[in-house]
């Protein structure tokens, strides 16, 4: 005789019929009622934001998929929106815990995004010299000066209107004569 207990999604807790294997709101897999209620239920902090320390910000898929990563361990942090048009969360943590959780993140990543060994955090990175020679670079600086890099793509640097190559913050396209809008490049 077949199975006649429902499954729930460990994420939304929503139930479905037996034969169902997937959740189709948050795309994972379900689990029989009897595991999910042995799934930690995150611990979400109120803690004042000033006194938190980021640990990513990204779209709200990953950040759901990481707190439930941390849900797993313990480590109590809190989600914000933290840029509303392109829908992009934060998650916090408090500083004590930022080692364990930055540990738990580097691991989702692996896992996640196999591709992604081996390329380094942007804290890590050096912006103030050439990648290409080492010389000192400028805050504005598009094109090393030493060696001739460009440091900034030239397909970003294009008019809008005719797609002529503009140079860096100009107000108004020498092609075409019109204006350019940098929020948009």
């Amino acid at each position: 005789m077949a199975d006649l207990d429902s499954v729930v999604c460990p994420k939304c807790k929503v139930g479905f019929a037996p034969d169902t294997a997937i959740c189709p709101i948050c795309k994972i897999p379900l689990v029989s009622e009897d595991e999910a209620s042995e799934t930690l239920e995150p611990v979400i902090l109120d803690d004042d934001l000033s006194s938190l320390k980021e640990l990513r910000t990204a779209d709200v898929g990953w950040i759901h998929h990481l707190q439930d990563k941390l849900a797993e361990v313990g480590i109590p942090h809190r989600i914000e929106q933290s840029d509303p048009p392109s829908m992009l969360f934060s998650v916090y943590v408090r500083p004590e815990g930022l080692p364990r959780a930055k540990d738990i993140d580097e691991k989702v990543f692996a896992v996640e995004v196999p591709e992604g060994e081996g390329i380094p955090h942007v804290e890590d990175l050096d912006f103030s010299s050439c990648p290409g020679c080492g010389n000192r670079l400028g805050e504005e600086d598009l094109k090393c000066s030493s060696c001739g890099l460009v440091l900034s793509p030239s397909d970003r640097l294009k008019c809008s209107n005719c797609d002529e190559e503009v140079e860096f913050n100009v107000a108004v396209c020498l092609h075409c004569g019109c204006g350019i809008d940098w929020s948009k490049m």
